[in-house]
C-alpha cells in the first residue's frame, strides 16, 4: 500500500573525554595465581565446608603467549533510512515569486510561490500529486501591512496526521520577505525651458518668472511646468506643497495696484505667445492679497490636491500666475512679483 502525505502550510510568525596514559605496576610471578588459587579456595570452602585432603604439588604450566590482532574490520555502517515527509529546494529557483525584500505598497494584497522538492519517500498531495523527487510550487495569497518598514513571515509543512516538518538539510522554515513602502514624497522644481513669463504683447521669456506689469504698461504672467511622469499610474495623492518664498522679491506695488494675484492649474502645454490671456482661466487654486502671504508657502490646500490628482498618469502638472482684474496700471513703473527658487512638493501613496 502506498503512503502519501498531504502538504499543508503553516505560519509560524516572526515579523536565532580524555584518556590519559598512565603507568601499570607489574607484580612478582605467581602473585596472580595465588590469589586466584585463594579465592577459589574461599568460595570452595564457602561451598562445601568439610576438610580437603591436602593438595599434591602440581607443576604449574606458564601460559602460552597469543598473539593479539593488530587490526580488526570495523563493522558496516547501517543506511539511515529516509523520512516519508521531506522537502528540498534549489536557492536559484525557491522564490517563483516576490523575491526577498520586494517593495509592497501597505495594504496591498500579493502572492507569494515558494518551488520545492519531495524529496521524502512518500508521494504529497498538493493541488495535485507530488511523487519522490518530483518539483511543486506552493502560492499563498497575503495582504501587506498598513505601515511602512520590513517584514518577514516563517512557513513550514504539514503532514495529515499534524506533524509540522520544515525543508533542507537543516529542516528549516522557509519564508517570504517584503518591504511595505509608505508615502513618498517627490520635490520638483520647475522644468527649464518649459517655465517662464508671456508679456502682453506677446513677447516670451524663458526661465524669467515676473508677474505684475512692466513699465512699458505691459502685462506680464508666469507660466510653470513640473515633470510629474515618475509618479505611478493609479497613486494616491496625499499632500501637496507649493514654496515660492525662497529668494523672491517685489518690485514697485504690484500687491496694491493691480489686485490679488491668482494660481490656476492651466496644461498650457509648450511655452508661447498664446499663452497670455485676459479672462481669467478655470482651475483657480490659491489667490495671494498682501505682501505677507508672499513670505508663507502654500500647504495643505485640498485644490492643490485634487489637480494634481487629475494629472497623475500624465508627465506634466502646469500652473499659471496672473493678475486677472488689471493687464496694467498704466503707471509706466514695473510692478512685479519676481520669483525666486519654486519648490512643488507632492506626497503620494503608491497603488
Amino acid at each position: 500500500m502506498k503512503k502519501s502525505i498531504v502538504v499543508f502550510l503553516g505560519l509560524l510568525l516572526a515579523l536565532s573525554a580524555c584518556n590519559m596514559p598512565g603507568g601499570v605496576a607489574t607484580e612478582p610471578p605467581g602473585i596472580a595465581y595465588t590469589r586466584a588459587a585463594q579465592t577459589v579456595e574461599y568460595e570452595l570452602t564457602r561451598l562445601a565446608p568439610t576438610p580437603l585432603p591436602p593438595a599434591t604439588n602440581t607443576p604449574i604450566v606458564p601460559p602460552t603467549n597469543t598473539s593479539i590482532p593488530t587490526s580488526t574490520t570495523a563493522p558496516s555502517a547501517t543506511p539511515i533510512p529516509i523520512p516519508c515527509n521531506r522537502a528540498t529546494y534549489n536557492p536559484a529557483t525557491i522564490d517563483v515569486t516576490i523575491p526577498d525584500w520586494t517593495v509592497i505598497s501597505a495594504g496591498a494584497a500579493f502572492t507569494k510561490t515558494w518551488r520545492l522538492t519531495n524529496n521524502g519517500t512518500c508521494t504529497a498531495l498538493t493541488s495535485g500529486t507530488v511523487p519522490p523527487g518530483g518539483t511543486v510550487d506552493i502560492s499563498v495569497t497575503l495582504t501587506a501591512p498598513l505601515t511602512s518598514g520590513t517584514f518577514k513571515g516563517y512557513w513550514r509543512l504539514r503532514e495529515p496526521g499534524g506533524q509540522y516538518f520544515g525543508i533542507g538539510n537543516t529542516n528549516g522554515d522557509f519564508y517570504v520577505a517584503i518591504t511595505v513602502a509608505g508615502d513618498t514624497l517627490l520635490t520638483l522644481n520647475q522644468v527649464a525651458g518649459e517655465s517662464g513669463s508671456v508679456l502682453s504683447d506677446g513677447t516670451v521669456k524663458p526661465n524669467v518668472l515676473h508677474v505684475g506689469d512692466t513699465a512699458a504698461n505691459l502685462g506680464s504672467q508666469v507660466f510653470l511646468s513640473f515633470d510629474i511622469s515618475s509618479i505611478p499610474v493609479g497613486s494616491t495623492i496625499k499632500s501637496v506643497s507649493f514654496d515660492y518664498t525662497v529668494g523672491g522679491t517685489t518690485v514697485g506695488a504690484p500687491l496694491t495696484t493691480l489686485g490679488c494675484l491668482y494660481f490656476y492649474a492651466h496644461n498650457y502645454g509648450t511655452l508661447d505667445a498664446a499663452d497670455f490671456t485676459l479672462a481669467p482661466p478655470p482651475g483657480g487654486l490659491t489667490k495671494l492679497c498682501s505682501l505677507a502671504s508672499l513670505t508663507v508657502p502654500i500647504t495643505g490646500d485640498d485644490d492643490w490636491t485634487t489637480a494634481v490628482q487629475a494629472r497623475v498618469g500624465t508627465t506634466r502638472f502646469q500652473i499659471r500666475m496672473q493678475f486677472p482684474t488689471v493687464v496694467s496700471d498704466m503707471n509706466a513703473t514695473d510692478d512685479l512679483v519676481k520669483l525666486g527658487t519654486i519648490t512643488l512638493k507632492i506626497t503620494y501613496k503608491k497603488p
